[in-house]
C-alpha cells in the first residue's frame, strides 16, 4: 500500500469516526445480502400426547400449598384448551412424596415403603373419578375425522364410541390407550375420550390432589417420581398405561421441604438417633448434611445461634460424604426414559433458593436450615431452600425460563409457574413458525390464495421459492436414529403443497413451505409473515422425528430510511414504509458539536 493510499484510508476513517460522533442516535446496517436464519429444528411427528405427572408433598406443613395446587390448577388447563386444535391428548396422574423409612420406623413415617409411588385419587383412594384407571385420561378419539371453523369449534365428525375403544388406540399391536374410555363432548363440541363423568377435568384432580397432611417428613421427591414412572409390583393395575412412548413428559413437584431421595441399599440416613453426636445428627439437619455441601463445612454447633453458608449444592455421587441419590441419577433417569431432554418438561413450586443458606439453632438446641420464605420461625408455615430440587429443575430448563419453573411455594398465586408449563407444552405440540420471513417467499399468504400481507406487485409476491435446507432426524436420542435429506416438493403434484400424510406422494417425503395465520399474528405480521415449513410424508414418521431447518431470511421491518432499497421486501421504500415513521428507523439528525 502506498503511502497516498494510506493517507486517504487514515482521512477516511477518522471522517467515519467523527460523522458517527456527531450522530445523536446509533443508525441501523442494512444487510445487502440475505441473512441466514440461524438453523433451528421443530417436531414433525405428530405427538400431542402429554403425560403429566404431579409430585406433592403431603406431610404437616402442605395444607395451604395443596389447597392453592388443587384451586389453581385451573390456569394450567385454561392454557391447554386454548391450544389450535383444542386440549392435547392428556395423561394426569398424582403421586406422594411419601415412600416411608423403611426399614427403620422414623414418627410419621411407620408405614413400611410409605406409599411407593403409586398413583394416588385422593388421601383414601375414595375420588368418584377417574373410572377404571388411577390418572386421568382426556384424549381425542382415534380414527375418526373431524372438522373446526376458524374458532375451534367442531362443525361435524363421524366419530363413535368404537373411536374410543383400546382397539381403536392400538398400533403395531400395543394399545396406546387403556379400555374402558367414554366417548364426550367439550366445551368446542369436539368429541373426546375420557375416563371420568358428571364432573369437569378440573374438580377431579382437585380430588385427586387432596392427599392429606399425614405423610412422612422425610420427603423423597426424585424417588417417587421415579417410582411413580417406573412399572413395578408397587403399582397395582390401576396404574398400567399413563406412560406413552410417544408423549412429552411434564412433571411438577410441589413441596417445601427439599428432597432426600436415599438409595434403598443405603438407609443410613434414616437412623432413629436424633442428637448432636449421633452418626448422622439431628433429623432435621440430615438430608442437608449429608446432601448437601457449601464452601464453608457444616457444624451441628452454632454458639452464636445460626451460621450462613454459600455456594452451596448438592453432594455429587463421588462425594464419600453423600448418603443420598445424586441429582445426576434423575437427570439421567428422565433422559434415558424419553430419550431426549427436549421431550421432558420439569418445574417445580419449592423453597426459595439462591445458592446461599443459614442454619439456625430450633428451640431443642438442634441445627435445621432456616426458612427462605414465609414464616422463618413457624413450625408448619413457610419452606427451606430447595436446593436439590432447584438444582435438577435448572438441568431442565434454560436460565431464562427458571422465571417460572421454579417458583415459591409460599406464594399464594401459583399461576406463573402453571401457566409457564401450560405455555411450554403449547410450544411443543402447536404449530412451529419460522424466525423471520423468508426470502424467495416474501408474501405466504398472497403466494398460498389468501389476502395478500404486502405491496409487492403480483411477479415478487405470489413467488414462493424459498432457500432453505432440511435434514429429517427420526427417532432422535435413540440407537435407531437416523439423518436424511428432505427434497422440496414438486410444484406438478398437489400444487407443491400436499398434505402432511399423503400416501400417493411421488416421493417418501418432501417439505413446502405453506401459509398459517398464527405466524403472522404478532407486530409487522410477525413472525414470519405466516411463513409455515411442512413436512409431507407417505406415511406417519416414527416418534421422535424432528425437522432440522436452515433458511435464508429477510428482516422483519425496513432497516435503513434512507438507502432506496427495500430492505424487508415489503413492496415500500425508505419513508413509503411506515416503519421509518418510528423514532428507531428515523434518519438519524446530524448536529455539530
Amino acid at each position: 500500500m502506498s503511502v497516498k493510499t494510506k493517507f486517504q484510508t487514515v482521512i477516511m476513517l477518522i471522517f467515519g469516526l467523527m460523522l458517527v460522533s456527531c450522530i445523536d442516535r446509533p443508525m441501523k446496517n442494512a444487510s445487502p445480502e440475505p441473512v441466514v436464519i440461524p438453523s433451528f429444528d421443530i417436531p414433525i411427528s405428530t405427538d400431542r400426547d402429554v403425560d403429566l405427572l404431579f409430585v406433592i408433598d403431603d406431610s404437616k406443613s402442605m395444607d395451604a400449598e395443596q389447597q392453592r395446587i388443587r384451586e389453581q390448577f385451573q390456569s394450567l388447563m385454561q392454557v391447554l384448551k386454548d391450544i389450535s386444535g383444542g386440549l392435547p391428548n392428556i395423561h394426569v396422574a398424582v403421586v406422594s412424596t411419601d415412600l416411608g423409612t423403611a426399614p427403620v420406623e422414623i414418627p410419621g413415617c411407620d408405614v413400611f415403603g410409605g406409599l411407593m409411588g403409586s398413583f394416588r385419587k385422593g388421601e383414601h383412594g375414595n375420588c368418584i373419578n377417574p373410572t377404571g384407571n388411577n390418572y386421568i385420561v382426556d384424549v381425542e378419539p382415534a380414527n375418526c375425522e373431524m372438522e373446526r371453523d376458524a374458532d375451534g369449534m367442531c362443525v361435524s365428525h363421524n366419530c363413535g364410541p368404537e373411536h374410543c375403544s383400546a382397539e381403536a388406540f392400538t398400533v403395531d399391536g400395543v394399545a396406546r390407550e387403556p379400555a374402558g374410555l367414554i366417548l364426550d363432548t367439550d366445551q368446542n363440541g369436539c368429541p373426546r375420550c375420557r375416563n371420568y363423568q358428571e364432573e369437569g377435568l378440573e374438580s377431579v384432580f382437585s380430588c385427586m390432589a387432596d392427599l392429606g397432611v399425614s405423610g412422612c417428613g422425610m420427603e423423597q421427591h426424585f424417588m417417587a417420581m421415579e417410582k411413580g414412572l417406573t412399572s413395578g409390583s408397587h403399582h397395582p393395575p390401576e396404574d398400567a398405561g399413563f406412560l406413552r412412548d410417544n408423549a412429552y413428559l411434564a412433571v411438577v413437584f410441589i413441596s417445601d421441604e427439599d428432597d432426600c431421595s436415599a438409595p434403598e441399599n443405603n438407609r443410613t440416613i434414616f437412623s432413629r438417633e436424633d442428637s448432636l453426636d449421633s452418626t448422622v445428627g439431628p433429623l432435621g439437619f440430615r438430608c442437608v448434611e449429608f446432601g448437601v455441601s457449601c464452601d464453608e463445612p457444616w457444624s451441628r454447633m452454632l454458639p452464636e445461634g445460626t451460621r450462613d453458608y454459600h455456594n452451596c449444592q448438592s453432594r455429587p455421587g463421588t462425594d464419600s460424604q453423600n448418603l443420598l441419590e445424586p441429582v445426576s441419577r434423575f437427570e439421567s433417569f428422565l433422559t434415558a426414559l424419553k430419550g431426549d431432554k427436549d421431550r421432558i418438561i420439569l418445574t417445580a413450586i419449592g423453597g426459595p433458593f439462591d445458592g446461599q443458606m443459614t442454619i439456625r439453632k430450633n428451640s431443642d438446641g438442634l441445627p435445621e436450615p432456616q426458612k427462605s420464605c414465609g414464616d422463618t420461625g413457624g413450625i408448619y408455615d413457610g419452606a427451606v431452600p430447595g436446593v436439590r430440587l432447584k438444582e435438577l429443575t435448572s438441568r431442565f430448563n434454560a436460565v431464562e425460563d427458571l422465571k417460572w419453573a421454579y417458583t415459591s411455594v409460599c406464594s399464594t398465586d401459583y399461576t406463573a409457574s402453571l401457566m409457564g408449563l401450560g405455555l411450554k407444552i403449547k410450544d411443543l405440540v402447536e404449530v412451529a413458525c419460522i424466525t423471520t420471513p423468508l426470502n424467495g417467499c416474501p408474501d405466504p399468504a398472497a403466494a398460498n390464495g389468501y389476502g395478500a400481507l404486502t405491496d409487492l406487485p403480483d411477479e415478487e409476491r405470489l413467488i414462493c421459492t424459498p432457500n432453505c435446507s432440511v435434514l429429517l432426524i427420526e427417532e432422535r436420542g435413540t440407537p435407531n436414529e437416523r439423518v436424511e435429506t428432505v427434497p422440496g416438493c414438486a410444484s406438478d403434484y398437489m400444487g407443491g403443497h400436499p398434505a402432511r400424510k399423503d400416501p400417493n406422494l411421488p416421493v417418501e417425503m418432501c417439505f413446502h413451505v405453506t401459509y398459517n395465520e398464527k405466524c403472522a399474528s404478532g407486530e409487522n405480521f410477525g413472525p414470519s409473515r405466516g411463513a409455515e415449513l411442512v413436512v409431507s410424508r407417505r406415511v406417519e414418521p416414527p416418534l421422535r422425528s424432528y425437522a432440522f431447518i436452515r433458511c435464508q431470511g429477510l428482516p422483519l421491518t425496513e432497516k435503513l430510511c434512507m438507502d432506496g432499497i427495500d430492505n424487508d421486501m415489503d413492496g415500500l421504500i425508505d419513508s413509503q414504509d411506515p416503519d421509518c415513521s418510528s423514532e428507531e428507523t428515523l434518519p438519524p439528525v446530524l448536529t455539530l458539536r
